[in-house]
């Protein structure tokens, strides 16, 4: 049978399915209905991706009165333009990857799992051999049927790990570096005005990913069952995260934003020995599954309230972080007095917007006392971190940057002499 009369062989058999009383099926009948329709709809998406590249090469749309392929699709389809020019694309990306062409029809296969083979396939070093591509295309159309999609976007990052670990490594981190700098300048936090009527305030916003697994830690310990008191049982999940929430705000630390920066709540990150130690570039990862960058990671090891499990060798765990790693509220104020803020050139911001860095990184055995801590604000500490910016103190004790082959003070709190 050519292909059109098979589409309207399945057509009729569509509209026959649709005419019974689909109500009166067993279990077993609606869960082997809904497996056959399944399967049905991967045969019809591989035959469409196919039908969609043979057409846009062979200008299909020139048949009939549609100005391009994208406009006729938009409207066979009932999508956007720019919805069709993505299939469209895809078509011609499936019809260049041979593999994940064949698997399209596959059980657990679906376009959105295709998009995204092909799109790590088209991200894959130039320089890899075509055995090597082919490797990393079979291995991730195997993983495409058995991970769903979340799995296989995370998968996708390291799709060269089948040829080369180390590469993946610095992929991987490269491009979680890139996004955890795009997220921070995408940070948003707004409050409303209280509504009239219920004296509800709205509030919302947006943050990065690891922002977010350290305030869903906080909250999913006091909705989770074992949490729930009587007081609470009845809610929703919305309303115990709500009360979660509410409660979380009321009792946050008075004290505690000048002392380690105000982060409550402890967040597991699995990170490795080396990577903490500085000593490699493999992203660790939270409880919550939230990829962390190498930086990133030994970021946190100087200020916020994450609890490291250090791994090495066979999945060893080696030490599961110090409890002294934070400086005490004593020597806040002592470093509050010495350094006026932050201690950055130039900077203005106050002790209160301040966070200690550690000159000596806690990771590396660095003490966390007066002589190797520095205030700084929340931007100058992602800098000294990201530029890898060296510190030290002068015969004042005065903390100074080496910024351009030049060592610089803030002097904004004591001005140089005349």
């Amino acid at each position: 049978m050519d292909v059109v009369g098979g589409l309207r062989s399945g057509q009729r058999f569509l509209a026959d399915a649709r005419s019974r009383d689909l109500s009166a099926l067993s279990r077993e009948q609606l869960a082997a209905e809904s497996a056959a329709l399944h399967a049905l709809e991967r045969e019809a998406a591989a035959l469409k991706m196919a039908l969609l590249a043979a057409a846009d090469r062979n200008d299909a749309h020139r048949a009939t009165d549609a100005a391009s392929l994208t406009a006729l699709v938009a409207t066979e389809s009932g999508v956007t333009r720019r919805d069709a020019a993505k299939e469209i694309r895809l078509a011609h990306r499936i019809e260049a990857a041979p593999r994940v062409r064949e698997a399209l029809a596959e059980p657990g296969m679906s376009t959105t799992k295709a998009a995204i083979v092909t799109d790590a396939l088209d991200t894959l070093p130039t320089n890899l051999t075509t055995e090597q591509r082919d490797l990393v295309e079979a291995d991730m159309v195997a993983a495409a049927r058995v991970m769903t999609a979340d799995q296989l976007r995370r998968k996708a990052r390291r799709a060269v790990e089948v040829v080369d670990v180390h590469r993946a490594d610095r992929i991987e981190n490269d491009q979680l570096t890139r996004e955890e700098a795009a997220q921070r300048q995408q940070r948003e936090f707004w409050i409303g005005r209280p509504d009239q009527t219920t004296g509800l305030v709205p509030f919302g916003g947006k943050t990065d990913a690891l922002t977010a697994d350290m305030l869903r830690a906080v909250v999913e310990s006091k909705t989770a069952p074992r949490a729930t008191t009587d007081e609470n049982a009845g809610l929703r999940p919305q309303e115990k995260a709500g009360e979660a929430f509410a409660e979380i705000v009321r009792h946050l630390p008075r004290d505690g934003y000048g002392n380690h920066g105000g982060v409550a709540a402890t967040l597991v990150v699995t990170v490795d020995e080396q990577t903490l130690r500085g000593q490699t570039d493999r992203a660790g990862v939270t409880e919550h599954g939230t990829p962390v960058s190498a930086g990133q990671l030994r970021k946190l090891a100087c200020n916020a309230g994450i609890l490291p499990l250090v791994m090495n060798g066979p999945s060893q765990v080696l030490d599961e972080g110090r409890a002294k790693r934070h400086h005490t509220a004593a020597q806040r104020i002592a470093l509050a007095q010495r350094d006026q803020g932050c201690a950055f050139p130039d900077c203005d911001r106050p002790p209160g917007w301040t966070e200690v860095h550690h000159v000596i990184p806690w990771s590396h055995g660095g003490p966390t006392n007066l002589t190797s801590g520095v205030l700084l604000c929340a931007h100058h500490h992602h800098r000294v971190h990201d530029a890898h910016i060296a510190i030290r103190f002068g015969h004042d004790g005065t903390p100074e940057f080496r910024l351009r082959d030049q060592w610089r003070r803030n002097h904004r709190y004591r001005p140089e002499a005349a």
